[in-house]
């Protein structure tokens, strides 16, 4: 009798522990909530500063919906040939993007946005340490968003 209740011990504690092993904590959950928020980012060129705002937001069917809901820029100085009427110091808010939408890749925490038109893949890396999203463009060069807490 002791043999079976040994036995039915250890096969309880066996199922317990493959069952906690492969429960759905383990999908990324907790880097899908902290990965949701708005992020900054600051650049220039020769003649003007930017300032971006991202926000990334959750969807019902376990998608982000990625959009730019800040652009702004400011002339670096006042240049009367410039064709744009830009102001040093003055900050002028551009167009809100468009809003896309993302597939999560949980083995490397990165946001995949399928292009509608051309069918191209435009990967964001999230880095969870420093909470920061890299955004590459079409030229080769990569946007740094920074997470702002709010």
């Amino acid at each position: 009798m002791k043999v079976s209740k040994s036995f039915y011990l250890i096969s309880f504690l066996g199922v317990t522990s493959i069952t906690f092993s492969c429960s759905p904590s383990g999908n990324g959950s907790d880097v899908k909530a902290r990965i949701a928020g708005k992020y900054a980012s600051q650049s220039e060129s020769t003649f003007d500063y930017y300032r971006d705002t991202l926000e990334i937001r959750p969807t019902d069917d376990g998608k982000f919906d990625v959009q730019i809901i800040a652009h702004w820029s400011s002339a670096k100085k006042d240049d009367p040939n410039r064709p744009s009427n830009k102001v040093a110091g003055v900050w002028n808010k551009g167009n809100v993007g468009s809003t896309l939408v993302a597939d999560f890749q949980a083995s490397d925490t990165t946001l995949r946005i399928v292009e509608q038109l051309t069918g191209g893949v435009e990967i964001l890396s999230f880095n969870d340490d420093n909470g920061t999203i890299r955004w590459p463009s079409d030229n080769g060069e990569v946007e740094i968003y920074t997470k702002i807490n709010e």
